[in-house]
């Protein structure tokens, strides 16, 4: 029997794992190093650190972010520019390169049995004492909370530079000083806004994950033809064309075709998770995933024993149907499942599905291929053989419509959407019909945010149109051009109210950004998560991520949302909408049919006209 190490020990990436997640945290195994990804922290300000441009380095951020990870990568680039890096204790260290001391801190937010929190950076921060700047020759770089950080800046005394140098920053966007440098891992994206491969995290990552090198061994182990873990690292391993010529060379490049589109497809979950700003998915988070994603929870042995017997079903293990698993109680697996493809609405794909049969010609059409010259290169189809037996078990008359069949049936038209978002084949000739990555995921327009995500341009201000249009159709206005020319907000929402007034503020007060990051972005990868759109004299804002946005395009194109969406995705509407009502209208626009409307404007005079428009 062939064991294959290295997949017993890439399942302690999974937060959940049944074997232990020890290898969650930190560069402290073979395989965190061998897996581990550089970032911009590490190309941008690990030399500026050792090359004495910093005296504070502060990293903040939520926990698996990475800040562990970059002080061990500093230190390791500091013992191989020959310092001797000394460990104080578990949290941190110290060591000396070219004159200047470095120390140290893991963890800034954490009490130990010896000293309290407040204790232990009193201590550490003790070189940076005072209230001038410090000139001596000493480096801090410690990873924390931010509110520890502020409640230590707050409370200590003696740290007055210290002190009003980052709360100045923190409070007040002040700048800060070149000599210290205060990085938030939470504005870290680990995606892009790019479709294809780029050298973005979860790019990176996802490479290192099906490397050769762990998974080479595989290739010969009698089990290889039936392993769930095989079939899903061969589905996102692409193949080196160095060398490969000919005709073998076209085949290993639609097989790369093939892995690159399903690696696009699972990009755009991370993509749209990401977009949702919902939560804020860490390194952490993303290794986590991808490891249940591809690997399971099962070690070599156990997958061994379970098809020498005969009997499983692996088709949940599969990585089309594992990434949206809705029975792990991990968290970044629960808000996938919200965007699971399966229970996505596409009557056509579904007529196509369910009458297809696995194992056929015509089933293979649908799909990619992931063949290969080399037979021990190629994917094999053993995910059709588990398919094949929902199928079968679908009931084929009204008296075979038992539950076990219904829910066979179910099963599978739910896997196959899956797999079709994954390995569909694409219609190059579709023109700009949408995607199936866009009509099974649940956002018609995604391609549309993201586009203004990339770019930054708004094109003849439709963007800007779309939105303020959609806003004030959310305050019951429906005439289009009145309600494109101005933001209207309604005074009062009475029910059985016979006329309708709305405050409008003029379109061309408003503009559209996107969010940015400030200094901080050249030393971590920022992508934007929302559309801004701002009054630009007053500096109102409202942000509006890709859940509103969706929202406020369906309410543009006649949608009436129900109570429990209006309060799911309108508060920071609400407020903005709050906050523009504190400002003065030059005119009001009144109703009560809505199709006739009047204008009532405050004249030169400081009297009042009305008039129909």
């Amino acid at each position: 029997m062939s064991v294959n190490i290295h997949l017993d020990q890439f399942l302690m990436f999974y937060s959940q794992s049944d074997a232990g997640n020890g290898l969650t945290r930190g560069l402290d195994s073979d395989l965190a190093k061998r897996t581990y990804v550089g970032t911009r922290l590490d190309q941008s300000l690990t030399d500026a650190v050792l090359s004495k441009q910093f005296r504070v380095v502060i990293l903040t951020g939520n926990a698996g972010d990475g800040k562990t990870a970059f002080i061990q990568k500093v230190e390791e680039a500091a013992a191989a520019r020959g310092a001797t890096v000394q460990r104080t204790d578990t949290l941190g260290s110290r060591f000396t390169l070219q004159g200047r001391l470095f120390k140290t801190l893991y963890d800034g937010s954490v009490e130990t049995a010896d000293a309290s929190n407040q204790e232990m950076l009193r201590e550490f921060f003790a070189e940076v004492a005072g209230l001038g700047s410090p000139s001596v020759e000493v480096c801090l770089i410690v990873a924390m909370n931010e509110g520890k950080l502020r409640d230590f800046l707050s409370h200590a005394t003696g740290f007055g530079w210290l002190s009003k140098t980052l709360l100045d920053h923190l409070q007040r966007a002040a700048a800060l000083p070149p000599e210290v440098a205060l990085v938030n891992l939470n504005l870290r994206s680990v995606v892009d806004a790019e479709e294809g491969g780029t050298d973005c995290l979860f790019d990176q990552i996802l490479d290192r994950y099906v490397a050769d090198e762990f998974w080479s061994e595989c290739r010969n182990c009698p089990s290889r033809h039936r392993c769930p873990v095989k079939f899903n690292v061969d589905s996102f391993r692409l193949q080196s064309t160095d060398n490969v010529e000919g005709k073998e060379l076209d085949a290993v490049t639609e097989r790369n075709r093939s892995a690159k589109q399903a690696r696009s497809a699972l990009k755009s979950l991370f993509q749209v998770l990401h977009f949702r700003k919902r939560i804020h998915v860490t390194v952490r988070d993303l290794r986590s995933v991808l490891a249940f994603t591809l690997f399971g929870k099962k070690t070599c042995r156990e997958l061994e024993s379970e098809i020498q017997s005969g009997q499983t079903d692996f088709t949940d293990r599969y990585y089309y149907n594992a990434v949206f698993n809705a029975t792990e109680k991990d968290r970044i697996l629960g808000l996938l499942r919200e965007t699971d493809v399966g229970m996505a609405s596409a009557p056509q794909v579904d007529s196509k599905l369910s009458f297809t049969k696995p194992r056929t010609s015509d089933f293979r059409r649908l799909f990619s291929s992931f063949d290969d010259p080399k037979p021990d290169e190629s994917r094999t189809r053993i995910d059709e053989d588990d398919l094949l037996r929902l199928f079968n078990a679908k009931p084929t008359s009204p008296d075979q419509r038992t539950p076990a069949a219904i829910a066979s049936a179910q099963k599978y038209v739910v896997a196959m959407r899956r797999k079709m978002f994954f390995e569909g084949k694409r219609d190059a000739d579709a023109g700009p019909r949408p995607s199936l990555v866009e009509e099974l995921l649940p956002y018609d327009k995604l391609r549309n945010f993201i586009e203004f995500i990339r770019s930054g341009q708004d094109t003849n201000g439709q963007l800007k149109d779309a939105i303020i249009l959609a806003i004030s159709r959310s305050e019951s206005i429906f005439d289009e051009q009145r309600g494109r020319e101005n933001v209207c907000i309604r005074t009062r929402h009475e029910p059985g109210a016979k006329v309708k007034a709305f405050f409008t503020y003029p379109a061309d007060h408003f503009v559209v950004s996107r969010e940015e990051p400030g200094p901080q972005a050249q030393f971590i990868e920022f992508l934007p998560s929302s559309i801004i759109l701002t009054h630009h004299a007053r500096k109102i804002s409202l942000s509006i991520s890709l859940d509103l946005y969706e929202m406020l395009m369906r309410i543009r194109d006649g949608y009436v949302p129900a109570a429990g969406e209006m309060r799911a995705f309108f508060l920071n509407l609400l407020m903005f909408k709050k906050q523009l009502m504190s400002l003065p209208s030059e005119r009001m626009l009144l109703t009560e049919t809505d199709y006739q409307i009047f204008e009532l404007r405050q004249t030169p005079t400081n009297g009042i006209a009305l008039s129909s428009v």
